[in-house]
């Protein structure tokens, strides 16, 4: 192959002739004049009237979003001090996360083709979008495009549950009463100081503290005796938690906040790099950071770039077009978490935890949406959360995402986070315009005068609160030109647990929806449930010859084929990064390719029916979507729409 390749070069010495002689990256505001209440409307107008041809599978869009973490408690607010010089303006750097892909920050979208509606408003988006991800980038798309998309996936093992915060223990600092989490962004930590330092780095299992140092939460001066075990570790570390492992904590989650969390505060914590690139000079040039403008607020600028063809299939086939105009109407998830956290302590003498650190999410409040698109970080002692438990006084505080700048009442007082703006006043969508080589034109539009635009849309679809056992569910009697259908399964609030502080015999349900929860990766991610017996039905006939039993058969028959480049079945030359080890421990996907039919049956509506076994031990509610196919006709030298 290697010499094939040598004499094919060494025959081509002809010099290939661009097709296009100038591209220019235009971009168009938002028409929301700063008003985000729900709803961002973006109209490509001004692109369509440059005069070239637009290639929009390269476009995207940049969504300026401010977070603040604000405290309501003015011990706290004091000891969060404005300057690079504030000893402890970082406490706050690793306290919480995006969920993974910026695409969490939308709802549903709606998209109108020279004011014709092409993609139909459908809620959880962000969801299926999720999924696209997962199952269609490959390594390299994740090198060259996460950052920019906030997208690095969540560890698929690192995750707890409880379901009896009564007896106090680690679960207290991921997240009480909320049952589900995977929000430990650190792997293990010794206690290493009393009084103001965070904990150092623990690598290796069994550990001994040395006698004399002193430990977080106990009196200054104080130690343990030599030999003893000060380690507190809150990963789950699957199978084990008693070493480093991959799954120790959750990788994806911390990796996210390196990429937003760049602190222009302190001086001695980002090693002087802000001598060199300050506040100021992030404004100017649009990049994400972290800075503080008064005390008892912190606020994060951050600019999520949304790939077009990240957003809907209708991008990534769309041809190059002159003319065309395109409208946006985007449904935001702009959410806003109240938080305690609680400090605990250590015994001096033998370095045994006496008190767990708690962190209790209170509530969880989404303008224009359905889910809540930020984490909060683990409490406990070395995690991202425990600066604000251990070296604040216990506290309650609210972290929100806004667009543009905080639209939240709670923040206004008595620490105002109003003032709180992004340097980028507006959403904005970018494009290439490309001037074609006249005899290229000539020859692009006597090929393909007009062209027709094959791309796929969705219905979603929701069955609650099922219980351990068989499901049946007629998710539609009649989908014309059926595609796919990709069942997502979150663990229900339903869900009974015992409580923080309830008596014997005494449960409450869980906290939060599971893609409300402001400690779980839900909705990038569903919920570790189990199904078995699984089958999709179309027009009442079995789609799976068999009905699906085994982890291996949901996988290898269907989910590994689902998106990824020519169907997985290339050696060497592959994409999608979920790999059965991932499926079995989280990415619990279940998947059926419905695209297979003959001619005469292409426009004809069918029924859509799922038959399983809930397998976990939880109850469940399965997330439902019907991928079909859609068309239209387009005259690629005015964008006309043929019908």
């Amino acid at each position: 192959m290697a010499d094939n390749l040598v004499f094919e070069e060494s025959l081509n010495t002809e010099i290939d002739q661009s097709e296009f002689i100038q591209k220019r990256w235009i971009y168009v505001n938002d028409n929301n004049s700063q008003n985000y209440t729900s709803q961002v409307v973006i109209d490509s107008t001004p692109l369509s009237n440059a005069g070239g041809w637009i290639n929009w599978s390269e476009g995207f869009i940049v969504m300026p979003l401010v977070v603040n973490l604000t405290t309501d408690t003015a011990a706290n607010a004091a000891k969060l001090p404005v300057g690079a010089a504030g000893v402890n303006s970082n406490l706050s750097n690793y306290s919480w996360a995006f969920k993974n892909g910026f695409w969490n920050m939308i709802n549903s979208m709606t998209v109108e083709f020279n004011n014709q509606n092409i993609i139909q408003q459908t809620p959880f988006l962000n969801v299926f979008r999720s999924f696209k991800t997962h199952t269609s980038w490959s390594q390299d798309d994740l090198f060259n495009e996460g950052m920019s998309s906030g997208y690095h996936p969540d560890d698929a093992g690192s995750w707890a549950y409880c379901n009896d915060y009564s007896a106090t223990s680690f679960q207290d600092g991921r997240g009480a009463n909320c049952g589900f989490t995977n929000n430990s962004n650190v792997a293990f930590f010794t206690t290493s100081s009393a009084g103001g330092a965070v904990a150092t780095r623990q690598t290796t299992y069994p550990s001994t503290s040395v006698a004399g140092t002193p430990v977080i939460g106990a009196a200054a001066g104080g130690g343990v005796a030599a030999g003893t075990c000060a380690v507190a570790y809150s990963g789950a570390g699957n199978p084990s938690n008693l070493y480093s492992g991959e799954n120790a904590c959750n990788n994806g989650m911390r990796k996210r906040q390196t990429w937003t969390g760049y602190d222009t505060t302190n001086i001695a914590h980002n090693l002087g790099q802000s001598l060199v690139n300050g506040a100021d000079d992030c404004n100017n040039v649009y990049r994400s950071y972290k800075t503080q403008t008064a005390n008892g607020i912190v606020s994060w600028y951050v600019f999520a770039k949304l790939r077009l063809k990240d957003l809907a299939d209708f991008f990534e086939k769309t041809p190059l077009l002159k003319g065309s105009t395109i409208r946006f109407y985007i449904n935001t998830n702009q959410s806003i978490v109240n938080f305690t956290v609680a400090a605990g302590t250590i015994t001096e003498t033998t370095g045994a935890l006496a008190i767990f650190p708690s962190l209790t999410p209170n509530s969880v409040n989404v303008i224009g949406g359905n889910t809540n698109p930020l984490m909060l970080s683990d409490a406990n002692f070395g995690q991202g959360m425990s600066p604000l438990a251990t070296l604040l006084s216990a506290g309650t505080y609210n972290l929100s995402v806004s667009i543009v700048k905080n639209t939240f009442s709670a923040q206004t007082s008595p620490f105002p986070a109003a003032a709180i703006q992004s340097p980028l006043t507006a959403c904005r969508l970018y494009a290439p315009v490309y001037t074609m080589n006249p005899l290229a034109e000539s020859k692009y539009l006597s090929l393909t005068p007009t062209k027709k635009i094959r791309y796929k849309d969705i219905f979603q679809y929701q069955f609650n609160n099922n219980a351990k056992g068989p499901f049946n569910f007629l998710v539609s009697n009649g989908i014309s030109n059926i595609v796919s259908v990709l069942v997502v399964p979150f663990i229900s609030k339903s869900n009974k647990i015992r409580g923080v502080g309830d008596a014997a015999g005494v449960t409450r349900e869980l906290a939060f929806q599971s893609y409300l929860s402001p400690v779980s990766p839900s909705p990038a991610v569903p919920d570790p449930i189990m199904l078995t017996n699984f089958n999709i039905l179309i027009s009442g006939v079995n789609l799976f010859l068999n009905n699906e039993m085994y982890d291996f058969e949901a996988f290898r028959e269907q989910l590994i084929t689902s998106n990824q480049l020519n169907g997985s079945l290339t050696t060497g030359l592959a994409s999608g990064l979920i790999n059965e080890d991932m499926f079995s421990r989280g990415y619990r996907y279940y998947y059926g390719d419905c695209s297979r039919v003959l001619p005469s049956e292409e426009g004809v509506s069918r029924s859509v029916q799922i038959v399983g076994t809930n397998a976990s031990l939880l109850s469940c509610d399965l997330m439902v979507f019907v991928e079909f196919m859609r068309e239209i006709t387009i005259d690629i030298s005015t964008g006309a729409r043929i019908e």
